[in-house]
């Protein structure tokens, strides 16, 4: 399937009991958007969108698959994600992500998360210039491996773990 310059959903679109804000993320598999809920208060929508199977229909909020072998691809990634989903909104840990719903719509799944401010553990490493002090790798990777056990308590693999991936909240602990 050919990939489109920028797949986003614009800010506006509704989505459930959400409304998109603006994308803050994605990679080769989904996507992030910030976004409101009916509340008003903000939260990330993470929305599975396989660059290499799967595209966004034109004009329109709906992913589509075009070949029945990347269907398939696609189903089963589908599955998963929607999975991960049920096992994380399971788990209340302050160094992982909170999951507060999870759903389907547009032919894809979406997974509601709580939003958190502050930077990537990779911005934090280029505004420091590389000169991380020994005492915040210290303190931020025993919690980030605290998490990571009780991620692993649940079954599930962190599978990309990076600079990018590790969220450096507001008060300095990691997510």
């Amino acid at each position: 399937m050919a990939t489109q310059p920028d797949p986003a959903l614009p800010g506006g679109t509704l989505l459930g009991d959400y409304v998109v804000v603006r994308k803050i993320g994605g990679g080769g598999f989904s996507l992030v958007y910030q976004a409101r809920d009916a509340a008003g208060e903000s939260v990330a929508i993470k929305e599975f969108l396989p660059a290499a199977v799967a595209s966004r229909a034109p004009d329109s909020t709906r992913v589509e698959v075009g070949d029945p072998d990347s269907l398939r691809v696609f189903r089963h990634g589908m599955k998963c994600f929607f999975e991960e989903g049920r096992t994380l909104a399971t788990i209340d840990h302050p160094n992982v992500v909170r999951v507060l719903n999870f759903f389907r719509a547009n032919d894809t799944v979406y997974m509601v998360m709580r939003y958190e401010r502050g930077k990537t553990l990779q911005q934090h490493i280029v505004a420091h210039a590389g000169q991380v002090r020994e005492g915040f790798i210290r303190r931020v990777f025993a919690q980030l491996l605290n998490g990571l056990r009780e991620v692993h308590t649940h079954k599930l693999l962190h599978l990309d773990i990076k600079p990018s991936n590790i969220y450096i909240r507001l008060d300095g602990s990691p997510v």
